[in-house]
């Protein structure tokens, strides 16, 4: 689908900017918009009650990248008709959930016919300060994420129902930089790539992968950090020194040059530098998604 190429074309049509932050900005208000479908999103052997509480957790995320709750939601859904109403109302359930959670409201949408099901939402929050990927400051910083990942892409290696995203605060006010994984660990760590320059990272790959794909599979772990699927975690960065909530993966700091310089390291010793962007898995078919991911590995790792 050359995604990133699509987005910059509108966001030259439209005046936006896009890549610069998981939300946008408008006054004191920051906004974001996202879509997901049961078929491109892997949510046909998942418990409807789930895949609510995914579809939320996930449509929320990109504020608590941004340093703030959700308040509002408002939802569009495309049916697909030949499920029962009461698959619907479990999903709704889920979404209610979340949104409790937070003390966010759903505050009205549109309804659609599509199958397979596609379901979109926009999410807003009052943020007059909202944190970017862009770094706030150049100073050294320490590496966190919110929690370790590589669960939602076990999943659909194994054809099976995507696990239930844990719901997380936002990142720190005193955050220097964030995203969310909503694209996978590297994709979130090419975000950061892709709109600084001279950031010397430096992370440790084992703290990210959460436990059950060590025991679960005999491939290298790591290639369940570069798969897209979304995990939907939060990646972040604080002045060094400074104790924050989640797991510390890495350090880093700036250079007066422009190439950004991104190591992987594995129990202390480096084994990998991270040279170009992941796969576009929507540019890909999807009996070559495991080689593209094996192939971007070799890649970072020769």
């Amino acid at each position: 689908m050359r995604e990133n190429e699509y987005i910059g074309m509108f966001s030259g049509v439209h005046g936006s900017t896009p890549f610069a932050a998981d939300a946008e900005q408008f006054g004191n208000r920051i906004i974001s918009l996202d879509s997901f479908s049961e078929t491109e999103d892997f949510y046909t052997h998942t418990q409807p009650e789930i895949i609510g509480h995914n579809l939320a957790a996930a449509a929320c995320s990109d504020l608590l990248a941004c340093g703030a709750k959700p308040e509002i939601l408002v939802q569009s859904w495309n049916i697909d008709d030949s499920k029962p109403m009461e698959y619907y109302r479990k999903i709704a359930l889920g979404i209610e959930e979340v949104l409790r959670h937070y003390g966010a409201k759903c505050i009205g949408g549109d309804l659609g016919s599509s199958r397979p099901w596609q379901w979109t939402a926009a999410v807003s929050a009052e943020c007059p300060d909202p944190i970017t990927r862009i770094a706030s400051s150049r100073e050294p910083f320490d590496l966190y994420v919110s929690g370790p990942m590589g669960r939602a892409n076990l999943a659909v290696m194994q054809n099976s129902a995507m696990p239930e995203i844990p719901l997380r605060n936002p990142v720190p006010r005193e955050a220097l930089f964030a995203t969310d994984t909503s694209g996978g660990f590297f994709d979130a760590l090419e975000n950061f790539r892709r709109v600084n320059t001279g950031m010397k990272l430096f992370f440790d790959t084992e703290k990210v992968i959460a436990p059950e794909i060590l025991r679960s599979t005999e491939f290298d772990p790591v290639l369940f950090l570069i798969g897209g699927v979304g995990e939907y975690e939060l990646v972040y960065a604080v002045p060094q020194g400074m104790s924050a909530s989640g797991i510390k993966i890495g350090k880093g700091e700036f250079a007066p040059c422009e190439e950004n310089a991104f190591y992987l390291n594995w129990h202390g010793q480096c084994v990998g530098h991270m040279k170009s962007p992941p796969p576009d898995y929507r540019n890909i078919p999807p009996e070559q998604w495991f080689s593209a991911t094996a192939d971007y590995l070799r890649e970072m790792t020769k």
